[in-house]
This record gives C-alpha cells, structure tokens and sequence, in this order.
C-alpha cells in the first residue's frame, strides 16, 4: 500500500486501510472502560473525552490485520494495549504533579493525586482481568513483561531527576523501557495474531523497538520545539519536571566546558531550576541538540525498517516501513 507525498506522515492516511477495525477498537474500548463503581466510571468517562491518537493499537492492527477486518481477537488485543497506555499518562500525570492531558484537566486535578494514582492501579488490573478472562495468556505475559519494563523506568526516571550529566546511553535505556517496551509489545502481538507472521514475531518486535525510541526522541524534541496547543501540554515540561532528555545530553556534550559549568552552577543556585527553562532551551538552540536528537530519530527509523525488510508478507512489511516515517513526519 504506497502512500505518496505528504500523506506518508500522516497517521489518518495509515489508518484508512484498518478504518473498519479502529471503528471497533473505539466500542471496544469504551465496553472494556466500564465499572459497577459510579466514580471509576465518571473517571472513565472524563479520561474518553482525551481521545488519543491510538498510535499503539494502529501498529497493533496493522500487523495483524487479514482479509477485510482482523480479528475479534486482535481488535481486543488492541484495546487492551490502549487502557495501559492510558494508565502510564494517569500515573505519569499524578507524578509530575500535571495539569492538563490532552487539552483537559487531569485526574489529579479533578479528583485528587489518590485518586489518580487509585485509577492507574484500576487501569493495569483491569487489562490483566480481561486477557485472563479470555484466555490470552500469551499476551498476559507480554503485557506483563512489558508493565514492568515501564515500572523500573520510572523508577529509573526518579534515580535521574535532574542530573544534568545523564548519559546517553542510560537516556536510551529509560525511553526502551517506559515508551518503546509497549509499542514494540503492540508490533509482536500483532504479529504473533496473523497466521502468516507468527514467525517472524520477533523480527515486528525488533521493529516496534526501534520506532519506540525514534517515537520517544520525537516526543523529546517537540519539547523544545512544538506549541502547546499541538503537544496537548505545556512545552518544557520534561524541563520542569527534572527529565533530562537526549537534545539537553547532545547540546551539554556540544558546549564548552566552562557553558557546562555555568549551567551547573545557575541550576545548583536557583531556587527552582524550573524557572531557568528559557535559558535552557537557549543553551540547546545553541548547541545544536534538537539537530542531533533528530539524527538519532532518523538513524532508529532506518533500523525499524531495516527489521522487517526481510519480512515477505505484504502489505505489511510496507505499510509499517511508511507508518515508521509517520513519527519523524510529527516534526513537521
């Protein structure tokens, strides 16, 4: 299925062909969000008003899809993905302490950091609840392999907090572990939900490991570079927050040994380092760290396509080569 021109980056043109099965996922999604409790349902119901991009269950569907809609199976799959990516933005949300998600207030704020961090608990069981109701036990472990992934890299976020002399290679290490562990689950259940593909689940894994970290890096650069009406929450926020990310690591590797230590010094004495953002995103223009965030972007999504190039099942060896090019198209 080539996509041409612009449209190479754009999600909706990646979704048409699956516009059937994201149709179900959407009421598969809202059954499987339904609670007895009248507060977990308000909740459930406010978190509905968000609607994500469903990044993670299109990569899902895409690699599973055969014939002209996949299967329940898939579809369900798919939702189940969804609600713990739900649930990493509710505790992630609850952490920072945040305001908004997605143009909305956040669960925190709304209802209480208790609450908030009451309905990520609520969220993660529910999915266990439903693969074992149905018997998917290859995908339990999967999910649960991969929430734990995720678990230690927010741990491994809190042991970072501002540590301004972060390596790149623990960088990496967080961003596989709480963003690229749950899509490249998405890509090796999808893969292992095709009857043609079941082999080559670890190469879709490879695959979606690949596209997590050049989604992550992105996601790191529109931080510095996006608006935030588009990133649905306030620019500099990994700043603010104490994440230091791969353009901040580039440009301190960039700078001159007395800019590091001006720095330094300007974090170690402000009453709160939050406030020095401007300076922050001054000292990574200069230093040229969104340039070589957006290398190492470029340089993973040619891996991704890579993995599965020897993959002789179409279309989707090609679709998902285009819907790699899709996250660095975010950028633009």
């Amino acid at each position: 299925m080539p996509l041409a021109g612009e449209d190479r980056v754009k999600l909706q043109s990646l979704q048409e062909w699956i516009a059937l099965d994201l149709t179900a996922l959407e009421a598969e999604v809202d059954r499987l969000l339904q609670s007895d409790d009248p507060m977990v349902q308000e909740i459930c119901d406010h978190l509905a008003k968000g609607k994500g991009k469903r990044f993670r269950p299109t990569l899902l569907m895409l690699t599973a899809k055969h014939g002209s809609q996949s299967e329940p199976d898939a579809v369900f799959v798919a939702a189940c993905i969804e609600i713990v990516h739900l649930a990493t933005l509710v505790h992630d949300d609850f952490i920072d302490s945040a305001e908004t998600r997605r143009g909305n207030a956040t669960v925190n704020v709304k209802w209480g950091p208790a609450a908030a961090l009451i309905m990520g608990d609520w969220l993660y069981s529910k999915v266990f609840a439903l693969l074992c109701a149905r018997g998917l036990f290859d995908a339990m472990r999967i999910v649960g392999m991969t929430t734990h992934q995720m678990s230690v890299a927010e741990m491994m976020q809190l042991e970072f907090h501002r540590k301004l002399d972060l390596s790149e290679e623990d960088y990496l290490t967080v961003i596989q572990r709480k963003t690229g562990s749950l899509i490249e689950a998405s890509c090796e259940l999808g893969a292992r939900l095709h009857p043609d593909l079941q082999a080559h689940a670890p190469a879709f894994a490879e695959y979606g490991r690949k596209v997590g970290l050049a989604f992550q890096i992105t996601d790191d650069i529109l931080d510095y570079r996006g608006e935030d009406q588009r990133l649905g929450k306030p620019v500099g926020g990994d700043w603010r927050e104490g994440r230091i990310t791969l353009p901040f690591i580039a440009a301190r590797r960039n700078a001159p040994r007395q800019e590091q230590l001006e720095l330094e010094r300007a974090v170690q004495l402000a009453d709160d380092p939050a406030d020095l953002w401007s300076d922050v995103h001054a000292f990574v223009q200069k230093h040229r760290g969104v340039e070589f965030a957006y290398e190492r972007a470029h340089h993973y999504v040619e891996l991704a396509r890579q993995a599965i190039s020897g993959v002789p099942v179409n279309p989707q060896q090609q679709i998902l080569s285009t819907a790699a090019e899709y996250v660095l198209g975010r950028l633009h």
